[in-house]
């Protein structure tokens, strides 16, 4: 039997506002459809719900309730932005996902069962990835998609197979939203309970409220109307910002950039994948699009490098007039595993630092022993001698100690066993002693072993 994840946000035009701007967490917040006095509010956050104001209110009205109100234009750009990050964090843990048109994102759980330990567990990530892309998501598992939602929005993580009927039961009719006139039916009819409406007949339901009323009775009994539809996934990370007031400067415009790339480096690093290239489209004051690509010398997900690029962009060309809407689209590709040294960042991408193959004695040739040595020197400090080993009573000399002396000089590479090898411009001397000191004694007389 297939088992379904939900991940949503309830209330998300308030988290996604509250996204995009991290000091409107906690205060009491409400969202009008437009501007002006007589806009309706079409959210609100729980402390401006405790303070009185309700969706339908004017936002004169909701001033009017109450007065430290804090009233914002609805973001559908954020929203938007919301949703793929909640997207990115599915597709971290699965490969078939689907979201709804509410926000909502359904995820295969079989799919993560080799990367989490149990169901509760993949509820657990998901939460917690949420949580690293700005996003107080909830998450539930349940055998279709209505149960799962359904879970969600009653913060139960895992509804066992066989279990949905009595989970379901005892849950509000208005947790399916039906329509307002079915609505008042069922009332007459004193259906309150999913537990009644999933013992009505499917086809008495049908006759007397058609297939909308048929569709409610098989949602009360924790069925779908259709199975799990993945969708395309991938290309760039794109985050959008709509701004309150245009600007008109460098220094506000990095701050809103700031923001976007935090955000994009968060969904990019869930996959553990860097940056490769940044797109950045500013909506300008006077109705056109200013479009510009900045190149990266290697994928990255360092925000002050990224912010670094963008302001040398900006101030190479600056925008002709004032910015409205800002978008950044982030390419993704897999970081290089390999860095140059231990404080530094990575170099340019592989493309231009592979060598052609070589043998033995030519630049770029690197045979088992070397490698071997190599390994070795990482697990010993800059500067270590070996104590001599003590003489036998014989007086028979023991074998010379290996020291490893370390000087400054060019960053070259020569063939060879007893050459120099060099390491970001420090050249390293060793000896064969060395390796075979280092080596166990039972493997002293043996060659070193090849590594891929």
């Amino acid at each position: 039997m297939p088992r379904i994840a939900c991940l949503l946000v309830p209330d998300l035009p308030i988290a996604a506002a509250c996204r995009a701007d991290p000091d409107l967490a906690g205060r009491p917040l409400a969202l009008s459809a437009g501007t002006g006095t007589h806009a309706p509010i079409v959210a609100a956050a729980a402390a401006a719900r405790a303070c009185g104001v309700r969706v339908g209110h004017t936002v004169a009205q909701a001033l009017a309730i109450a007065a430290d109100l804090v009233v914002r234009p609805r973001d559908e750009t954020a929203e938007r932005s919301a949703v793929r990050a909640l997207v990115d964090v599915a597709v971290s843990l699965a490969s078939r996902i689907e979201a709804a048109a509410d926000g909502a994102v359904f995820l295969d759980a079989a799919g993560a069962a080799h990367l989490v330990p149990s169901e509760a567990g993949l509820a657990t990530a998901l939460v917690a990835r949420a949580a690293r892309v700005g996003l107080a998501a909830r998450a539930a598992v349940g055998a279709s998609m209505t149960v799962a939602r359904l879970a969600a929005l009653h913060a139960t993580e895992v509804v066992p197979a066989g279990t949905e009927l009595g989970f379901l039961a005892p849950l509000p009719l208005a947790c399916l939203a039906p329509p307002p006139a079915i609505a008042a039916t069922l009332e007459r009819w004193g259906i309150r309970r999913l537990g009644d409406l999933a013992r009505l007949p499917v086809a008495e339901v049908a006759t007397r409220l058609g297939p909308a009323g048929a569709a409610l009775v098989r949602a009360a009994r924790g069925e779908d109307e259709r199975p799990l539809a993945p969708q395309a996934l991938g290309g760039p990370v794109e985050e959008a910002i709509d701004l309150e007031y245009a600007l008109d400067a460098l220094e506000p415009l990095l701050f809103v950039l700031r923001g976007l790339v935090e955000r994009a480096v968060a969904r990019v690093g869930l996959e553990g994948i860097g940056v490769a290239r940044l797109g950045l489209a500013l909506g300008l004051e006077d109705r056109s699009r200013d479009e510009r690509a900045v190149p990266l010398a290697a994928p990255t997900r360092d925000v002050k490098t990224l912010l670094t690029c963008l302001r040398a962009e900006l101030e190479a060309r600056p925008p002709r007039v004032a910015v409205e809407r800002v978008v950044l689209a982030a390419v993704p590709e897999v970081v290089r595993a390999a860095q140059l040294g231990l404080f530094n960042p990575a170099g340019p991408r592989a493309g231009r630092r592979r060598l052609p193959p070589a043998g033995r004695g030519r630049r770029g040739a690197v045979d088992a022993r070397r490698r071997a040595c190599a390994a070795v020197r990482q697990r010993l400090p800059a500067r270590r001698a070996c104590a001599p080993a003590a003489a036998s009573r014989r007086g028979v000399r023991g074998p010379r100690p290996a020291r490893l002396r370390a000087r400054r000089g060019p960053g070259r590479a020569r063939g060879g066993r007893g050459g120099p090898v060099a390491a970001g411009g420090r050249v390293v001397e060793r000896r064969r002693l060395r390796a075979r000191l280092l080596r166990p004694r039972a493997l002293r007389r043996r060659p070193l072993p090849l590594l891929p």
